[in-house]
């Protein structure tokens, strides 16, 4: 059922302009504000901790937004995967290209970190263009979902990495053959595979699996993301500093801040509906 679901909306996405789209999003929105309390709470609860200064009218009118913004995400994919829209009909500016092409062409493989910021699948449009590229991802639980997301992202030719055991040895060799591999560095790691470092001054559970591959390799690393505009995204490659490369707790807490860096841009298109700070230090009260 999901799965149909899912397929449909990508159906009625791809046959309607992303003006459309987004306004659809935005009346859904009215309906999750109005009724999800989990998605309002989670929300809200994210958005008072990270932005304390902020008053409470402010508080609730970035949660709106982002929710919204997390509800286009999906609206927006029927457009992003539909191999006859040509890519400058959807991507209005690259910024950061041309160094990012010169790291892909040292020859030792990159790293690409993008974060739950804009929406990171339409940077696919920009990356597909790029022979050897890879990404990592989360399977759903539902198995259907899952073979439907390997279909449709499986458009772009780009090799996709189960996150697990076999994956991290996968990624190697990707980068090994210089190849290039695209990672979600904010993604909620299971436990023991992480360590607490700040996010917006919260003690954050971070995935440590980015830091380590940099660290192992010295490959260039980029952050990058697709911010939303009025007509559709523009895409940004920003090199990170040398400090991924230190030791292991200075480089997540270095990866951290560089997004919180690129969230602050427009804090409305960060994904905050996820539980991201959901494991905290020991002792600690549960976040939500």
């Amino acid at each position: 059922m999901k799965a149909f679901i899912f397929k449909l909306i990508l159906s009625i996405s791809k046959s309607l302009s992303l003006k459309s789209n987004r306004n659809i999003a935005n009346f859904l929105g009215k309906f999750v504000w109005l009724f999800s309390k989990k998605t309002k709470h989670v929300t809200i609860t994210n958005i008072k901790k990270c932005f304390p200064k902020l008053s409470e009218k402010e508080h609730l009118t970035l949660a709106r937004n982002s929710i919204n913004a997390t509800l286009m995400n999906m609206m927006e994919l029927g457009k992003i995967w539909d191999k006859k829209l040509k890519t400058n009909e959807l991507i209005n500016n690259v910024y950061g290209v041309e160094l990012f092409k010169n790291s892909l062409n040292s020859g030792s493989g990159l790293l690409l970190a993008a974060p739950h910021f804009g929406n990171w699948e339409a940077l696919s449009l920009i990356l597909a263009q790029f022979d050897n590229y890879a990404f990592l991802y989360k399977p759903p639980t539902d198995k259907k979902v899952e073979q439907a997301l390997i279909e449709f992202r499986g458009k772009s030719k780009a090799l996709q990495i189960e996150a697990n055991i076999r994956g991290v040895r996968k990624i190697m060799l990707h980068l090994k053959n210089k190849g290039f591999i695209g990672i979600l560095p904010d993604q909620r790691p299971k436990e023991g595979q992480g360590v607490f470092t700040p996010f917006y001054n919260i003690p954050t559970y971070t995935m440590s699996l980015f830091s380590k591959l940099a660290i192992k390799t010295q490959a260039p690393v980029y952050f990058a993301y697709a911010i939303r505009t009025d007509k559709g995204f523009d895409v940004h490659f920003e090199k990170s500093s040398d400090l991924i490369y230190s030791d292991l707790s200075s480089s997540v807490a270095y990866m951290n801040s560089k997004i919180q860096n690129i969230v602050d841009k427009a804090p409305e298109q960060y994904q905050w509906t996820y539980k991201r700070f959901s494991i905290q230090p020991n002792g600690e009260n549960k976040f939500y």
